[in-house]
């Protein structure tokens, strides 16, 4: 049994299947295969390209988000310091006090200013004032209002009410003890360090 055929042109053509084959395969092993791991690698490449700006995308986001934070935050803060009086603004502030107890026929009793000391974030200096009026008790409540709607922050807190006395006429006058709070911008517009 022989492997080869014996014709000489059945010979020709199984040589020229076997030269077709190992052509065939070389193309294979030389040609495609490696280009077929470059595709392999490059897929992997684009992957994890693809990966990265799917991460930086959300990263983007996540700063555009921060970013509109910050904006909005320093809107709030710029509006913020528009309320807050400058050290300087304190005396007009207490003018503008004394001038509400005068046009309500309120009688100024007593006025104790405390030392500014700063607020808990650092940023503004909190001024603090003592006062005790006397006057008739919507007065004082209408002069309470005033001052809590002034066009900076001054925040009234009330610690005592008690009748003082009677008029011939029976209205009934009280004295009113509070407090007033105001934060203050410091002189230089630092922020003011805790302490000092």
């Amino acid at each position: 049994m022989a492997l080869l055929p014996e014709d000489p042109r059945d010979q020709y053509k199984l040589l020229g299947l076997l030269g077709l084959t190992a052509l065939g395969a070389l193309t294979y092993f030389w040609v495609l295969s490696p280009r077929s791991d470059d595709l392999d690698e490059m897929e992997q490449r684009v992957e994890s390209v693809e990966r990265t700006n799917e991460l930086a995308e959300a990263r983007i986001e996540g700063l555009d988000e921060l970013r509109d934070e910050l904006e909005l935050g320093e809107r709030q803060f710029a509006m913020l310091q528009r309320l807050v009086p400058a050290e300087s603004e304190v005396p007009a502030i207490y003018e503008a006090i004394a001038s509400e107890t005068q046009s309500l026929g309120l009688e100024l009793i007593n006025v104790t200013p405390a030392e500014p000391t700063p607020d808990s974030g650092g940023y503004f200096m909190r001024q603090d004032w003592t006062m005790e009026l006397e006057g008739e008790y919507h007065d004082i409540g209408q002069f309470l209002s005033r001052v809590a709607s002034f066009s900076r922050i001054v925040r009234p807190e009330v610690e005592e009410i008690r009748p003082t006395r009677e008029t011939n006429s029976g209205r009934q006058f009280v004295s009113a003890r509070f407090q007033l709070e105001t934060f203050v911008l410091p002189p230089s517009g630092n922020r003011v360090r805790e302490g000092g």
